[in-house]
């Protein structure tokens, strides 16, 4: 008998074990969702944005996107901000940030960290970038534009420094009266050169002076580059810049000529007729004494 009573002990046991197990099971605290977010760190130039995404992360595997359904915030508004949608905008103080995501749904939070860096300069347009004066011309006042990595363009007339290459032909004022203002002084050219201190790149403008009545001094032949289809047309323009400073539309008034007119063919009055696919050079001259002022354009012919 006693191997029979062994037996219902040990079932008996089993029997209390399951119960008990069942009871642990059904008190235990379910395992609570999680977040990602992404992209977890990056560098990023002011001004630049980038997109966030928060993912809630079940037991299981399954996945959710909850960008729109977290709330955001930063460490340093300053440095970064980042709105309701999860678009992350660095701002002008260079830095490090911490951006949170807390989703009140699952009580779970994430984290990501940024690190923001000043715009740099690229590159520098002076306007106008050429232009034809007499002796006897007012000053003309430049303006120099900053383009920068983050593609953003500012004004940095007042903070580049100016300089001409010839200052027996026009000189450039460098003061905080006077910056960027070029005054000719006798007959000839120079570049008017505007730079960053910081970066040493610049940008420049080419000035004619003379001293006679205004004369034809430079062509320019728009669009450039043109494109143009097969049997299609394209009308040029060229617009003439004088001695003065003044321009004048001499589209009319100059010789039109193609470079390759098995490509392209340009009539009497700059319109311009694809003939067969490639590139050619269209091209405006002055008449009588200006022959020797030219302007052009590049020209691509597609089927």
């Amino acid at each position: 008998m006693k191997p029979r009573r062994s037996l219902v002990s040990l079932l008996a046991f089993f029997a209390v074990a399951f119960f008990f197990s069942l009871v642990v099971s059904s008190c235990a605290t379910p395992i609570a969702p999680s977040l990602d977010l992404t992209p977890t760190s990056q560098s990023l130039i002011s001004g630049q944005s980038v997109q966030l995404t928060v993912t809630r992360r079940f037991p299981g595997g399954a996945l959710e996107d909850v960008t729109a359904k977290v709330t955001y915030t930063t460490s340093d508004r300053t440095v970064a901000s980042v709105n309701e949608h999860g678009v992350l905008v660095a701002g002008t103080q260079p830095g490090a940030v911490v951006i949170k995501a807390y989703d009140s749904n699952s009580d779970a939070t994430t984290i990501a960290s940024f690190t923001v860096v000043a715009a740099a300069i690229t590159s520098i347009d002076v306007s106008p970038p050429v232009v034809a004066l007499t002796r006897l011309s007012q000053p003309r006042a430049f303006t120099a534009t900053a383009h920068f990595n983050n593609g953003t363009a500012a004004d940095v007339t007042n903070q580049v420094v100016w300089s001409s290459a010839n200052t027996d032909v026009a000189i450039v004022g460098n003061t905080q009266v006077d910056r960027g203002v070029v005054i000719p002084v006798a007959d000839g050219d120079t570049t008017i050169v505007a730079t960053d201190a910081t970066t040493g790149i610049t940008g420049r403008s080419t000035v004619f002076v003379t001293g006679g009545d205004a004369t034809l001094a430079a062509i320019v032949v728009t669009p450039n580059p043109s494109t143009v289809p097969v049997g299609m047309t394209q009308a040029m323009i060229a617009m003439g810049i004088f001695s003065d400073g003044s321009t004048k539309n001499v589209t009319a008034s100059v010789t039109w000529a193609s470079s390759r007119i098995d490509v392209a063919t340009v009539s009497t009055t700059g319109v311009v007729t694809g003939v067969a696919a490639g590139d050619t050079t269209i091209s405006a001259a002055g008449l009588g004494a200006d022959a020797a002022i030219k302007g052009s354009a590049a020209a691509k012919v597609v089927p």
